[in-house]
């Protein structure tokens, strides 16, 4: 492939992303995708053969991002687990000040059912390895003393991603674009922060 082709496969990729956060999967066309990176419909077909596809690569690039970000900062082992889940929650936050849009895989789980089981499949994963991430987070916090949780990291870890992904869409009902930091702070609390 092409400089061009790479380029034009990421725009395409960059505005179906923002287009499901603000849309949802079901009301976006290849047209609409077309019409906002300034191409013909056929080039979208080039890189990606149908709606299915795209949405499987649009949420494979953003899980992996996010995993390459917190198993780097796990990884490393130079900051500690409340810095680390401050890392963590800072996607949320900067989701939460834009009241167009809310994770991805959160826009796509209201609609998971009507999904093609292939980008049911890559949801799925997003959300098993948030779930994993926040446990590993979780459990060396607790044993570093950072955080006092009472009960079963898993349990807190669950707690903590339904919490955020519902404060997004709580966010953008009610455009209260400070929810989501008044429930960082909340969850924060529970931790034992």
């Amino acid at each position: 492939m092409t400089k061009e082709n790479i380029s034009t496969s990421e725009r395409i990729l960059d505005v179906t992303e923002g287009l499901i956060q603000s849309r949802g999967y079901s009301a976006i066309s290849f047209n609409d995708i077309a019409e906002k990176v300034g191409i013909k419909k056929p080039s979208i077909l080039y890189h990606y053969q149908n709606k299915s596809v795209l949405g499987v690569a649009v949420v494979n690039r953003y899980r992996k991002k996010l995993e390459s970000m917190l198993d780097g900062i796990l990884s490393e082992h130079k900051l500690s687990a409340t810095q680390i889940l401050d890392v963590y929650f800072s996607p949320y936050l900067n989701l939460g000040k834009n009241k167009e849009k809310i994770c991805l895989c959160g826009a796509l789980a209201g609609e998971y059912m009507a999904l093609p089981k292939n980008l049911q499949a890559e949801i799925t994963l997003f959300y098993q390895d948030n779930k994993k991430w926040l446990l590993d987070i979780l459990t060396l916090g607790k044993s570093a003393g950072d955080f006092s949780f009472d009960g079963d990291p898993e349990a807190v870890a669950s707690l903590v991603l339904d919490t955020l992904q519902g404060s997004l869409v709580m966010s953008r009902a009610t455009s209260d674009l400070s929810h989501v930091e008044k429930t960082i702070v909340a969850l924060k609390r529970v931790i034992g922060l």
